[in-house]
């Protein structure tokens, strides 16, 4: 056992040197240094309404160790405030972790890395004198990783891929459009476009967004042509009109939730989740630091999976400052 002990940090120490002396990437050396991590999508937890009441109320992170490096996950309280604790948590993640990837919420990989749409879209989300920021919390994870030298991904599937999962379930191609569009209603509010979802405003919001998401999914024009159609949609499988006793619960993907739309929503997480999953780990086998920001109910998913692949993590809670000292 003396000798293992001692060997461990002579082999840390070789593999470094041979990666400053050659054109092996530093990052690529240490990760070859332990086994590769072994993704756990299978322990991935179901979004049910006991464990959404288990989620805290604020944004929270939870800290793992992964070799030297470190994964740090945000689950933020969507916001729009600069002033907002998720907001805080992003920027002192930075602050307290040398960070050499970035996993956004909202666009997907195959953008490439530091996507110059999504640089230019947050360049542009200047916040107001009351400190809104349209863009919301991507503006500090974007623009933390442009200004710490971390490269930028999205975190999300191909939507035609997450079409033809749901389709394979049973799932109809007005299904797929119709939730894709419904779940914007509770982002167009917080963006202040909408007061709620009776608002006249909606109609236009809801047929722009229905021709580029039939685009994005590849489905025909045929498919909830028009907004009465969409409504029609909404009204079928809810059982009632569109308008302001629209509730933000109707668009969570909870396995157990009282709406029809939560279904179609549970099967889209679980194929959205299974995707980030995979693709974290994949970052830390690759030697990466790895900052994830997605919504808080994601974290809340993805804690037994990550426990399963990663072990126990190092810190929980909202102050990075402690949760470097936790983590070294």
């Amino acid at each position: 056992m003396a000798v293992a002990a001692v060997r461990i940090p002579q082999i840390l120490e070789l593999v470094v040197c041979a990666a400053l002396a050659s054109t092996v990437p530093l990052a690529a050396a240490i990760a070859a240094t332990h086994a590769p991590w072994v993704p756990r999508p299978e322990k991935l937890q179901p979004w049910t309404t006991q464990l959404r009441d288990r989620q805290p109320e604020e944004a929270f992170a939870t800290v793992y160790r992964a070799g030297p490096r470190h994964l740090v996950f945000v689950g933020a309280v969507h916001a729009n405030q600069v002033g907002s604790l998720t907001f805080r948590i992003i920027r002192d993640a930075f602050a307290s972790f040398h960070l050499d990837t970035v996993i956004a919420e909202g666009f997907p990989t195959a953008r490439g890395p530091n996507p110059e749409s999504i640089f230019k879209y947050v360049s542009e989300s200047a916040p107001d004198k009351n400190g809104f920021v349209e863009a919301g919390e991507l503006v500090p994870a974007a623009l933390g990783a442009r200004t710490e030298g971390a490269v930028l991904w999205g975190g999300e599937a191909q939507d035609p891929d997450v079409k033809a999962r749901l389709l394979s379930q049973g799932f109809s191609p007005a299904d797929v459009l119709g939730f894709y569009v419904l779940r914007n209603i509770p982002q167009w509010i917080r963006e202040r476009r909408l007061k709620s979802a009776g608002d006249p405003a909606l109609k236009p919001l809801v047929l722009d967004a229905l021709a580029g998401n039939r685009e994005k999914l590849k489905l025909q024009p045929d498919v909830l042509p028009g907004f009465d159609e969409w409504a029609a949609w909404y009204k079928a499988i809810n059982r009632k009109p569109i308008d302001a006793t629209f509730e933000t619960e109707e668009v969570g993907p909870l396995a157990d939730g009282r709406f029809g739309t939560n279904k179609i929503g549970y099967a889209i997480s679980r194929v959205r989740d299974a995707y980030l999953h995979e693709l974290i780990i994949d970052h830390l086998n690759k030697g990466e630091s790895v900052l994830v920001v997605f919504g808080g109910s994601h974290l809340m998913i993805h804690r037994p999976a990550l426990d399963a692949a990663l072990g126990a993590p190092c810190y929980e809670g909202a102050d990075m400052r402690k949760a470097r000292a936790a983590c070294r």
